[in-house]
């Protein structure tokens, strides 16, 4: 009797922990800052060894998604600006790694009641909302029907990012980000690998979310095991 009561008690141990420390499964929020064209800035590869390079490329709004606050909500940026360059090419045309050489940042203001300036309360100043280093980026031919149309595609990078741009959507403050873009825009280049020097750059999307964190469940599951075994050990030597 005294070991049926042994096993009740440890799975009932089991069961209850189970159940405190069960954790819906969410999706990780995501930043989306958006590239809407007409846009301004320049994307060039001056071939051989250099990276590729984006300047002065004009970012139009932010919007979280999965956030804690202002879930849904786009906010213009004013003044905002999207620069980056990747790391050295791989060795296929038009991919190119990243490391530290790498940079890639996000300047600009967030213009909360939409009135086009910087001066009211709650609006965050001009300053740098994220900057990082690349992982990589590749660059494909996505359209030639009307023109030829380019595409960065693939592009991945780690950052960090603007405290206040944080609060306005409920994210973690002092953890790693990490993201990716794809902007398209238009070149007289057609030769994967060539040089090229594009002005035109159309649309894309900057999107961003934190490193998800060790999960806990690893933890919890180290445990229970633990507690199972230490009461199979007790149950083990008890007497009938």
């Amino acid at each position: 009797m005294r070991v049926f009561k042994k096993i009740f008690t440890v799975a009932s141990i089991l069961i209850l922990v189970g159940t405190l420390f069960i954790v819906p499964a969410h999706a990780a929020p995501i930043l989306d800052l958006g590239v809407i064209a007409p846009t301004t800035g320049s994307i060039s590869y001056l071939g051989g060894a250099n990276p590729l390079e984006g300047t002065n490329i004009q970012v139009d709004n932010v919007v979280g998604l999965g956030t804690l606050i202002n879930d849904g909500v786009a906010f213009n940026i004013v003044g905002g600006r999207l620069d980056f360059k990747t790391g050295n090419p791989t060795g296929q045309p038009w991919d190119f790694g990243g490391g530290a050489s790498s940079t890639i940042s996000v300047i600009g203001g967030v213009d909360i009641n939409g009135d086009g300036d910087l001066n009211d309360v709650g609006d965050i100043a001009n300053t740098t909302l994220l900057s990082g280093v690349f992982g990589h980026a590749s660059v494909s031919i996505s359209n030639t029907v009307a023109g030829t149309q380019f595409n960065i595609a693939g592009a991945g990078f780690s950052d960090t990012k603007n405290d206040d741009l944080l609060d306005l959507f409920g994210l973690p403050k002092g953890v790693p980000y990490e993201g990716a873009f794809n902007i398209s825009f238009t070149s007289s280049v057609v030769s994967p690998g060539s040089p090229f020097t594009s002005t035109t750059v159309l649309s894309g999307d900057i999107v961003n979310t934190p490193v998800p964190e060790p999960t806990s469940m690893l933890l919890l599951g180290s445990g229970l095991a633990g507690v199972f075994f230490y009461g199979r050990k007790k149950i083990s030597k008890a007497k009938f």
